[in-house]
């Protein structure tokens, strides 16, 4: 078998789906807002800003505590 031929039967590789822009997410750890206020996993918050095609993304904060933290996609997940 080729190479060709073995890359051809291989299932297609999807991305992971990207967060849009004002979605709302739920931290999966501990975070820091951009002021140094420690934001604990389970916070939700909404996407402001999306960095470095959605390697990380700015996240809004309304509760416990209101500011702003920049937050690597790994520790967010979709509501």
């Amino acid at each position: 078998m080729s190479f060709d031929t073995l890359y051809q039967s291989r299932a297609p590789v999807t991305p992971p789906q990207a967060l849009a822009e004002l979605g709302v997410v739920v931290l999966l750890r501990d975070v820091v807002t951009d002021d140094g206020v420690p934001i604990p996993a389970g916070t939700e918050g909404t996407i402001v800003g999306i960095w470095a095609d959605g390697e990380a993304y700015e996240v809004e904060f309304d509760e416990p505590v209101a500011g702003n933290a920049t937050v690597r996609a790994d520790a967010l997940r979709a509501v």
